[in-house]
């Protein structure tokens, strides 16, 4: 890059779980993606970004924000808790458990004004301005939870959006309500970084199919965000402007559920009719993934337990591969697991007890969380500014790489985050 981008604001905004095709191929799907196709036109994007292992959103946010894989970083999951017989479990919100500087804590060192709305894994964090993406785990609908968000945004600030956004809140859908706070944090506080989260894609695609009517509807009310935010900001250019995503997404219609074997191994012990109680083994399901964890040091009789019961879920087709820990170390993935199920195609894991251990899928017909390679699992990355080549294709990235974009983006020097693995040059 030609000029120092920390001359001029940088703006991020995660659209979670866009695949990286669903621009370049917006025409023959029919899409109207028009402000997301002239941010490629006017500046570098990349075919295709490879994510990190598990491909879910918590742990590839972290990666995002400190330029390192899980390994380094230490948020290896979606999910704080080992234990899957809790009736709700917590999420890696908190800022704190991240073992390596962010992006946030760099920008505050040089004195850049932080600012942040909806990222995972921000709850804490140094941004001066911060309304973080967290909710009440055991309510139905966390989306609506607003009252757990304001008791961990930047105090006062919560309030103050809310007598601003007052007229829109009844009704409003919550990329809606982020991208509003979003441009009145922008509008009243200027930050040099600004960080903003939009979420719906990835419910429709979860809940419809990544290549549903509703998926590509919440695609495109996403490229319109977009716009109202490059509208907003152009008062501030020169900037830099990111549009990029953390995962993509496969179609999936069976649903496997390895806690059923289980726990007829033995592993888990059944209490009631509808609860189950912890013993030795843990396990995270990630969709795509599921994670399997010794707690504590297990008798041989659990070690054969534990492998009839894999090989059941092997048996019903479920399973494409068995990611051991030496393949785990290789992919700078959980170093705490004992080995995770990765998913074949059309299938997804879940974290039911009873049942079937195979079933149509009631809950999702899309999913993410595999291995980073499958096809699908592409994520997307945009990036315009001062000092970005026009129309210039980055080709096939990793999220690491685009990370580093990041930091070179906000005019940070790099050793201020952990070190490099390959530089991407965006001029």
């Amino acid at each position: 890059m030609n000029q120092k981008a920390g001359a001029c604001p940088l703006i991020i905004i995660s659209l979670d779980g866009v695949r990286a095709d669903l621009c370049r191929r917006a025409e023959e799907l029919g899409l109207r993606l028009p402000n997301l196709r002239e941010l490629m036109a006017t500046g570098a994007s990349a075919e295709a970004v490879e994510s990190i292992y598990p491909s879910t959103t918590y742990p590839a946010h972290a990666t995002l924000v400190t330029g390192v894989p899980p390994r380094i970083h230490g948020i290896y999951s979606h999910l704080a808790s080992l234990d899957p017989t809790e009736r709700a479990r917590p999420w890696h919100w908190f800022a704190q458990p991240i073992r390596v500087p962010a992006l946030w804590d760099s920008a505050r060192a040089v004195g850049l004004k932080t600012a942040s709305v909806g990222w995972p894994v921000s709850v804490g964090a140094p941004i001066e301005y911060n309304v973080p993406e967290i909710w009440n785990a055991e309510l139905a609908n966390p989306l609506g939870d607003l009252e757990t968000v304001a008791r961990h945004a930047t105090p006062g600030l919560f309030e103050e959006l809310v007598k601003e956004l007052a007229p829109v809140i009844p009704g409003a859908a919550p990329d809606q309500l982020r991208l509003d706070a979003a441009l009145s944090i922008w509008r009243r506080y200027r930050p040099d970084l600004m960080l903003l989260h939009l979420i719906e894609y990835d419910y429709e695609a979860h809940s419809h199919g990544p290549l549903s009517r509703e998926a590509l509807a919440a695609l495109e009310r996403s490229d319109a965000h977009v716009g109202r935010f490059r509208e907003a900001a152009a008062d501030r250019a020169p900037l830099n402007f990111v549009v990029l995503s953390d995962h993509g997404f496969v179609a999936v219609d069976k649903e496997a559920a390895p806690l059923v074997a289980l726990g007829e191994e033995g592993l888990f012990v059944k209490v009631d009719e509808s609860s189950w109680e912890l013993r030795r083994l843990g396990a995270v399901h990630a969709g795509g993934s599921f994670a399997l964890y010794w707690l504590e040091k297990p008798s041989s009789e659990d070690r054969r337990a534990l492998d009839r019961a894999v090989d059941r879920v092997k048996q019903t087709g479920a399973v494409a591969e068995i990611v051991d820990r030496p393949r785990l170390e290789r992919l700078s993935a959980d170093p705490d697991a004992e080995m995770i199920l990765d998913a074949a195609p059309g299938y997804y894991f879940s974290d039911r007890f009873d049942g079937p251990l195979v079933r149509d899928g009631a809950r999702d017909r899309g999913t993410h969380g595999h291995l980073p390679t499958r096809e699908g699992l592409e994520a997307l990355f945009i990036a315009a500014g001062p000092g970005v080549g026009r129309g210039k294709n980055l080709g096939r990235l990793t999220l690491v790489q685009v990370a580093r974009a990041l930091i070179d983006l906000a005019g940070l020097p790099p050793e201020t985050l952990a070190p490099d693995f390959a530089p991407v040059t965006l001029g």
